[in-house]
């Protein structure tokens, strides 16, 4: 079978079972409607691991990111998220900018304006990094950082800093960069997302995080 359907079927699984396990949880259990948001921005951050391993044509690669941009709008200007719990709207907006995102990383990815490797630790960066900052910083972090942007605490900014620096230390030194600048550009990759992620209001860290992320990486390698 070709690739690229495989690619597509493997997709369509993938995200409807981290879907589905997410509101699973917020049914089941007592977790909070940002942590169900944060368990599928997390998941559907591994997605980029199918478009690397399955995808050899733009046109497939976009259907997924494309599909979900649609229905994530849906889900928020049709107020569907108050079903399932999901009832801070401006907070779901970030479900379409982050499916923006995968799709804005698969062009530049495919036009070669960024090498994969790029592209990849932008869109990790963000879906851990981002994640992981939410999901720690809103249930241990006590001192609230006195920005604009609201709700960030300093636990969460350091927790984005510390991801976002292994995530790209580890594939880029998985590129077979030398420690030295794996290690300059991830020291320089995570005090930007730390920071960009922590003065961006709404939801719209899902799109500047992981293309400064990217464009830092596309930089020097």
């Amino acid at each position: 079978m070709n690739s690229n359907i495989v690619g597509l079927i493997a997709s369509f699984a993938f995200l409807g079972f981290v879907i589905v396990f997410a509101f699973f949880l917020g049914k089941k259990t007592t977790i909070s409607s940002e942590t169900m948001r944060k368990i599928i921005h997390i998941g559907v951050s591994n997605w980029w691991f199918l478009e690397i391993a399955f995808f050899t044509k733009l046109s497939y690669a976009l259907v997924g990111p494309i599909f979900f941009i649609i229905s994530n709008s849906f889900f928020t200007f049709l107020d569907w998220g108050r079903f399932v719990g999901m009832n801070d709207k401006k907070r779901n907006y970030g479900l379409i900018y982050f499916p923006v995102t995968l799709l804005l990383m698969v062009i530049l990815q495919y036009q070669g304006t960024l090498p994969t490797i790029a592209c990849t630790i932008g869109v990790l960066v963000m879906g851990y990094g981002d994640g992981f900052a939410a999901l720690i910083g809103r249930k241990w972090g006590k001192r609230k950082l006195n920005i604009p942007s609201g709700g960030k605490t300093w636990l969460g900014t350091l927790v984005m800093f510390l991801v976002s620096f292994l995530v790209t230390f580890v594939f880029l030194m998985l590129a077979s960069l030398s420690f030295v600048s794996a290690f300059g550009i991830a020291l320089l990759v995570g005090v930007v997302s730390a920071i960009v992620e922590a003065i961006t209001p709404l939801g719209l860290d899902n799109l500047t995080v992981p293309l400064l992320a990217a464009f830092i990486v596309g930089a020097f390698v």
